[in-house]
């Protein structure tokens, strides 16, 4: 036999069959769906650490503040009147970390301390509300903005040195009335929408001091979501909820008045009073240890 004849029976021998080549695609196919679901779940499971981490930041930054303002916490953002408009822009808490040098923020879907890593790139609150939709919470909103009817629209305000826009992808817990004529207890929630006034019986909103904080270790500030307020709708799957249940279980992350921060179950995150949930069942959500959305719950459901 030649040396060509044998070259060619190597080559032969060399190559695959079609069997051959179907099995080894199949086993490539199995691994891939055993390793992917480990991959998606690790590179959660970074996303939410480093959304931690972002809300710690901001925790601190927060913390900071206070003491730099004597005890008055920073506002969810400062108004004129009860209803906003074109008048009346609203800078935001955010925005008032960046221009003060606490935090620094863009208006970026990510590398900013102002936005989880799992954020959805939805406008959250473009109808006003976030209605049924349950990807809205998981979105952002953009401040400064002027506050149009039902639509926020964002704007700079040089005059105040607020001379960029921050996209924000974390909820704060305010009194926020915006809207209407309304009354309200001072020093109800965590902050306020200061300025805001006057209300039904002539009051003003004006800056919550922490000392009328009762449990600041677990009285929630910031959390997964957008804008502001509407406490009573806060578990996961509620209409108008503003809590974006961004990470594994349906939990979304969340910093408390001390600082630190921890995961809390859209099945408890805690309600307040209001609409469909009453009296009872938000005491029994803010009860002793539990998590809190007030700044003083036996306070607030003493009536005193």
């Amino acid at each position: 036999m030649s040396t060509r004849d044998n070259q060619v029976r190597f080559a032969r021998r060399r190559g695959f069959t079609l069997v051959e080549l179907l099995v080894v695609i199949g086993i490539v196919a199995v691994l891939i769906a055993i390793l992917l679901p480990a991959l998606n779940g690790a590179r959660e499971r970074a996303n939410a650490i480093k959304c931690m981490s972002n809300l710690r930041q901001l925790g601190a930054a927060l913390l900071t503040y206070t003491v730099d303002h004597r005890g008055c916490v920073i506002p969810s953002y400062t108004m004129t009147g009860t209803s906003g408009g074109a008048d009346v822009p609203l800078e935001g808490w955010a925005p008032i970390l960046d221009r003060d040098g606490y935090v620094r923020g863009d208006r970026a879907n990510d590398a900013s301390v102002f936005v989880c890593p799992d954020m959805l790139d939805v406008e959250g609150m473009a109808g006003g509300q976030t209605g049924s939709d349950p990807g809205k919470p998981k979105g952002w909103m953009d401040w400064p903005n002027l506050r149009l009817g039902t639509a926020n629209v964002a704007t700079t305000i040089p005059s105040r040195g607020f001379d960029k826009i921050i996209r924000v992808g974390y909820w704060i817990n305010a009194d926020n009335p915006i809207g209407s004529t309304a009354s309200f207890t001072p020093d109800t929630f965590y902050t306020s929408s200061v300025g805001y006034g006057p209300s039904t019986d002539g009051r003003f909103m004006t800056y919550t001091r922490t000392n009328r904080f009762r449990k600041p270790s677990r009285l929630v500030v910031l959390a997964d979501g957008v804008y502001a307020g509407r406490q009573r709708d806060s578990r996961v799957g509620t209409v108008n909820s503003r809590i974006g249940y961004r990470h594994p279980n349906d939990t979304a992350n969340v910093v408390f008045a001390d600082g630190h921060a921890e995961p809390l179950s859209g099945k408890t995150f805690p309600r307040a009073a209001g609409g469909p949930v009453t009296i009872d069942m938000a005491r029994e959500d803010n009860a002793g240890e539990n998590p809190t959305v007030y700044a003083n719950p036996d306070r607030f459901f003493s009536g005193n």
